[in-house]
């Protein structure tokens, strides 16, 4: 059973990743275009910046539970280089939890906010005659930090560290 669950929780994680891949794709595509038609002095869809803006959020919010994951994100071995092989397990969970913590409040508080949004049918005011409702603007968030925090949650629980203890790039 617990076998199942991981294997969807797993597919949810990948799918999210591909969906920001497409994303960040179709993004560099618009920006091509948007860029090219108002440096030509030629008509462009307006939206088209909205699309670019608002999928900042959605690609670094799908993606982040990946790259957690897959220890892709930005982390310095500088301290734990210097630690002891027995200290150093310790204290990569310790980080660990500690940035579970900081994930599970962001995504509590941005969940309230996005059900907030939502019951007070709020839109975002920053685009004028575009009426997009800001809790499909933000909903990202709180799935996004919430899943980061449940991957931070395996290398706290986990056998796998965050920590190798090697200072320098290892790619």
């Amino acid at each position: 059973m617990l076998q199942k669950i991981d294997q969807t929780y797993t597919l949810l994680v990948r799918g999210l990743m591909i969906l920001a891949c497409v994303y960040l794709g179709m993004m560099m595509v618009v920006i091509v275009y948007y860029t090219t038609f108002r440096s030509l002095g030629w008509s462009y869809n307006r939206y088209s910046f909205v699309f670019i803006e608002y999928g900042f959020i959605y690609v670094l919010m799908a993606g982040c539970p990946w790259m957690v994951r897959k220890k892709a994100h930005v982390y310095i071995e500088m301290v734990t280089a210097a630690l002891s092989d027995r200290v150093r397990p310790t204290w990569s969970r310790g980080v660990a939890l500690l940035a579970a913590l900081i994930c599970a409040i962001l995504a509590f508080y941005t969940g309230l906010l996005t059900y907030e949004d939502y019951s007070w049918n709020r839109f975002d005011e920053l685009r004028g005659d575009l009426d997009i409702k800001r809790w499909v603007v933000i909903i990202a968030m709180p799935i996004g930090f919430g899943l980061s925090a449940i991957e931070f949650l395996r290398f706290v629980f986990g056998s796998e560290v965050i920590h190798v203890g090697e200072a320098g790039v290892h790619e």
